[in-house]
């Protein structure tokens, strides 16, 4: 039996990469630099915001004019509204009835963490997230496990009752690495080949699949 959900945000929970390419695009505008095709920041997205960076600016780049770029970028992040970023179709629905079964849900994302907690707070803010782990000082990302750990001790349930939902390839390592039960998602921003290969223990097309799954574990 599955008692703790832990998902990752962009491209699982949110769809958040309009607002990306659009904030990205508009500072790389602004100062000079090429702009990047929408679907061009799926390949880009997934570790962490410094790499999205380094992979949409030109390869001559220096680190303090990504710097400062990254900050620009966060800046109109959250001046946009976050508000608007819309959950994926059957998210609400999906949390709602594992919040009904009484499984725990948490959040482990590379995205900044304070920007992780704002989306969770702004946009699913119904829900109680027993833990929102983001990108932190001194902390490693995804696909490191040390957060998979981290939320399992928070939560008092050990990682064979865990499952963990991400659609990246950063996310299916994580699960991996961290032995626990790993489900891929195809509505986000990675591959279902990748995801196969990776090793994801079950794909799934829509969220309410992670119901019926959990139901036949029941």
């Amino acid at each position: 039996m599955f008692r703790s959900v832990i998902f990752d945000m962009d491209g699982t929970l949110l769809d958040t990469l309009e607002m990306i390419a659009e904030c990205n695009n508009k500072v790389f505008e602004k100062h000079g630099f090429p702009q990047r095709k929408k679907e061009e920041y799926k390949t880009f997205v997934g570790d962490g915001m410094k790499a999205l960076m380094l992979r949409a600016l030109p390869e001559n780049t220096d680190e303090a004019t990504v710097s400062k770029l990254m900050k620009e970028v966060l800046d109109l992040y959250h001046e946009t509204g976050v508000g608007s970023i819309p959950p994926y179709d059957g998210i609400t629905e999906m949390l709602d009835e594992l919040v009904k079964r009484k499984i725990k849900i948490s959040i482990l994302t590379n995205k900044e963490h304070k920007y992780a907690i704002l989306n969770a707070k702004t946009i699913l803010g119904k829900y109680h997230f027993e833990a929102i782990i983001g990108d932190r000082e001194g902390k490693p990302l995804k696909p490191a496990p040390d957060g998979l750990f981290e939320i399992s001790e928070l939560t008092g349930i050990p990682l064979d009752e865990t499952i963990f939902v991400g659609d990246m390839k950063a996310d299916i390592l994580t699960g991996k690495n961290g032995g626990v039960f790993t489900v891929g998602c195809l509505w986000g921003f990675g591959q279902k080949e990748e995801l196969q290969k990776l090793g994801a223990d079950l794909l799934i097309d829509h969220p309410m699949e992670l119901i019926d799954f959990i139901r036949s574990r029941e």
